[in-house]
């Protein structure tokens, strides 16, 4: 397995890995599988795991907000592909995603997760993410098998050890 930047071609497979995770229901809001075009401008740092040539996984690295004031505040993303399950593809993915955005100053990386994710609530607990708390009925969703249910989202928090402490 090997991290890198995504490429323009990997898009297709970037979007088929979001595909997967948004089927089962626990993973965004989202109805509609991410783009290349919504993928390339939405993050500021971004990696994919490559095994064989295929994009097995990714993560991604979003500004909270626009002011300065959160300048070094993000939001992480991490989907890995079915196939990839159980590999250590986000750990990698999430661990490296962490590491790079601290060498770019980031000094807290948030993650809003579904209760019902205990993979990905277990992946950002071992990347050095806490738990902050539970917004109840944060949102509805509005598509699939749960349209019209109000989900709840686990908060959780990375302060960085190195960056922001000046």
């Amino acid at each position: 397995m090997r991290l890198r930047p995504p490429r323009l071609t990997d898009g297709m497979e970037i979007t088929a890995v979001h595909a997967e995770g948004l089927a089962t229901g626990h993973a965004s809001f989202r109805a509609e599988p991410i783009t290349w075009v919504e993928f390339d401008d939405a993050y500021s740092i971004a990696l994919v795991a490559e095994d064989h040539g295929a994009v097995m996984g990714w993560a991604a690295l979003s500004a909270t907000s626009p002011r300065d004031t959160y300048a070094g505040v993000g939001e992480v993303s991490t989907y890995v592909g079915a196939q990839a399950a159980r590999r250590g593809v986000g750990r990698a993915l999430l661990s490296r995603l962490v590491t790079d955005s601290e060498t770019q100053g980031w000094w807290t990386l948030v993650a809003q997760i579904f209760p019902e994710n205990p993979g990905s609530l277990a992946l950002h607990r071992a990347c050095g993410f806490e738990v902050l708390g539970t917004r109840t009925r944060l949102g509805r969703m509005t598509h699939g098998p749960l349209a019209g249910q109000w989900r709840d989202v686990v908060m959780m928090e990375r302060r960085s050890r190195r960056a922001g402490l000046d």
